[in-house]
């Protein structure tokens, strides 16, 4: 192996080995280390013994190090890109667990790091779960592979990407996460506004008391009934995965 060689595959790696840093697959602190870095090396191996390599160039060490940077930041941008669609489903649970109170009642997560309430964390694992049965992971394996076709190594351009762009992607997770969670929420609306009835009709029923758990149980009931039609939006979000990864790849190319 010469010399530019080595440098291509050692970009390789960084490429994807940052990428699945920032991914929400392997950058769960339940997994080992040395599985990280083993799957990284596996898949770069791969990827660098199908790469086309006789349009990259390197000339010096400075080069070398600014398309090191362009391969890492490009990696943890396309890793974002992924986590911020399952970190909409798990917002779509937080949203569930601010109607129905359990929004105080959020725990720290160690695989994420971070305090999940209740149903975040149901949503997050459902939404994984469907993720590897409708074999996402395939097509983020092939969206990585695509990418060094798609956008060759050192010819990553964040010059296109504007804020639009950017603003597009939060907002659209933003309401992808009231997709998912609008239902539950409008049973738990729903169920207020029978309890604040009740009250009006019958005040002698101390419905503070049994108001809470009614809508709590409401909510659980309709969650169980609706699930086939959460589990689809999610689906339906999760296959849009591959397609948003091919939009970043038409920005940095």
């Amino acid at each position: 192996m010469s010399i530019l060689d080595f440098e291509i595959f050692f970009l390789v790696i960084c490429r994807i080995a940052s990428f699945l840093t920032a991914s929400p697959f392997l950058s769960m602190r339940s997994i080992p280390t040395i599985l990280k870095i083993g799957f990284s090396l596996i898949l770069a191996i791969i990827v660098f013994m199908i790469l086309p390599k006789s349009n990259i160039y390197i000339t010096g060490p400075l080069m070398f190090y600014l398309i090191l940077i362009k391969e890492v930041s490009m990696g943890l941008f396309m890793g974002f890109i992924t986590t911020l669609i399952f970190r909409a489903i798990q917002m779509a649970g937080q949203m569930t667990d601010i109607q129905l109170g359990f929004a105080m009642s959020a725990i720290f997560d160690p695989a994420t790091q971070s305090s999940t309430s209740l149903f975040g964390r149901v949503y997050n694992w459902i939404g994984l779960v469907i993720f590897f049965t409708i074999d996402g992971h395939h097509y983020i394996l092939k969206a990585i592979t695509d990418s060094f076709t798609l956008v060759p190594i050192g010819l990553a351009s964040f010059e296109q990407i504007n804020l639009m762009d950017v603003g597009y992607i939060f907002s659209r997770s933003f309401l992808i996460a009231f997709q998912i969670g609008i239902p539950i929420i409008i049973v738990a609306f729903m169920s207020d506004v029978v309890m604040g009835l009740i009250a009006r009709t019958v005040p002698q029923l101390n419905v503070f008391i049994i108001g809470l758990p009614f809508k709590v149980l409401v909510s659980l009931f309709a969650f169980l009934l609706l699930l086939p039609v959460v589990a689809n939006l999610m689906v339906s979000v999760i296959e849009d995965v591959p397609k948003t990864m091919n939009q970043l790849m038409q920005w940095l190319g």
